[in-house]
């Protein structure tokens, strides 16, 4: 066992708690979790879960278990860096750097690229969700006051404030999507038969096999799950005492993730499956607000206002220390003089203002709001590819990971990973270039 090393580098505003003993300590306990599991529930999930759930009913359900299955074990093994390393890093990024110096290179051109693409739909999302709230003024323009309330929680890179925000945003989220699928009802018997591994024909504009790609993609995660290794640098947990808790905290928030797909799904099965098909956001809103009356409107615009706001924070927080810890990676120097809190390079501020710029996307003329969020999924399966590719040789050097390098069957959960995202993206891509 590799014993706790002062000298790893935290945030100068983190002082770590020591670990828990006992289960309420637990719970206290949780926030990277938290985070992580409302920054992958953005407007990816919510509008993919629920076009599923509206032209398809509950036949593709069996998608979201499976996947988070695989992105629980993913992810599990990106956290065993910051824990394990015996090159006392706290950065994951700096792991994939040593692997190879070319990692170095290619992390730093997917983050700041990541960091426009995701955000591109993301902020589409704020607009239409305040849009749908307040009415009044045109969704861009609420995407862009989405992005000055953004600014304001990035800009200094504090972690602490983000993390209480997030828990505050996750009450919320909880309690609209649990008053909607109360005062819909579910269909008990047709949500356990989604656990088929069905394929069902097209309805609406994309057809069955695109969508469970998406959702693999969705769901699995891309780029973002290099962001749960970077929370735990932010909260202090960089030594092998805090591993049972990591893992807690990890399940916990793959228990939300979960949960909240099944609660949109189930939403979309039931006021969606008209045959019609659901291309925009509104068919979700104006279909709940058909169902339950103007309630269920607000509820599901609250529910999407939750989703991109975290998705764009929690994003664009651990992309641009990402990216600064990338560049320090190939640039040592620059390290050297700036120090080691990522927040005093000016590169931080400068991809924190090329995120927010991502706005220009929720202009009438860019593409529509569902096209960018399955499109962008499918997209991104390079930059997983990636990711999935480093760990698996990071992992199983010794002079990087000592003893605690991976099992057998661990690079045998990486590599099924690997393939799951192959195919989903070759089938995609099919898919994306016949429209």
């Amino acid at each position: 066992m590799v014993e706790s090393n002062p000298i790893r580098s935290t945030p100068a505003d983190t002082t770590a708690a020591p670990p828990p003993t006992s289960f309420l300590g637990y719970l206290k306990s949780f926030g990277p979790g938290i985070v992580i599991a409302l920054s992958w529930v953005g407007t990816g999930d919510l509008i993919d879960n629920s076009v599923a759930g509206g032209n398809y009913g509950y036949a593709l359900l069996w998608v979201l278990p499976l996947s988070l299955v695989f992105r629980f074990l993913f992810v599990n093994s990106l956290a065993k860096y910051p824990l394990y390393n015996v090159q006392n890093d706290s950065s994951i990024v700096r792991g994939f750097a040593r692997t190879h110096p070319i990692f170095g290179w290619l992390m730093l051109i997917s983050f700041v690229l990541y960091t426009h693409l995701l955000l591109a739909f993301s902020f589409s999302g704020v607009g239409v969700a305040l849009h749908g709230l307040f009415g009044g003024l045109p969704p861009f323009w609420w995407s862009a006051i989405g992005a000055v309330s953004v600014f304001a929680v990035t800009f200094r890179g504090a972690y602490g404030v983000l993390e209480n925000t997030f828990k505050i945003v996750l009450a919320v989220m909880v309690g609209a999507f649990v008053v909607g699928v109360v005062m819909v009802g579910i269909n008990w018997p047709e949500l356990v038969r989604g656990f088929a591994f069905e394929l069902p024909p097209q309805s609406g504009l994309f057809d069955s096999s695109l969508v469970a790609s998406s959702l693999v993609l969705a769901t699995l995660g891309s780029m973002a799950n290099l962001f749960y290794p970077q929370f735990l640098r932010e909260k202090g947990w960089v030594t092998p005492a805090y591993r049972r808790v990591q893992q807690y905290d990890l399940l916990f928030g793959s228990v939300v993730v979960l949960f909240l797909g099944v609660c949109v799904w189930a939403l979309g099965a039931e006021v969606l499956s008209t045959g019609e098909g659901v291309d925009e956001a509104s068919d979700i809103a104006g279909a709940l607000g058909t169902a339950i009356g103007p309630l269920g409107t607000y509820l599901f615009y609250l529910g999407l206002l939750g989703a991109a706001w975290t998705t764009v924070a929690g994003s664009l927080f651990a992309l641009s220390k990402m990216s600064v810890e990338a560049l320090h990676a190939v640039r040592p120097g620059r390290r050297e003089r700036v120090g080691d809190d990522p927040r005093k390079d000016g590169f931080y501020k400068v991809v924190v203002v090329w995120g927010l710029a991502a706005i220009v996307w929720s202009l009438p003329a860019a593409p529509g709001f569902v096209v960018l969020v399955v499109i962008s999924h499918v997209l991104t399966s390079p930059f997983l590819l990636i990711i999935v590719i480093g760990l698996i040789v990071m992992l199983n050097k010794r002079r990087i990971m000592g003893e605690h390098v991976n099992t057998w069957k661990e690079n045998l959960v990486l590599v099924v990973v690997a393939l799951l995202v192959c195919a989903a993206a070759v089938q995609g891509f099919a898919q994306v270039f016949s429209y």
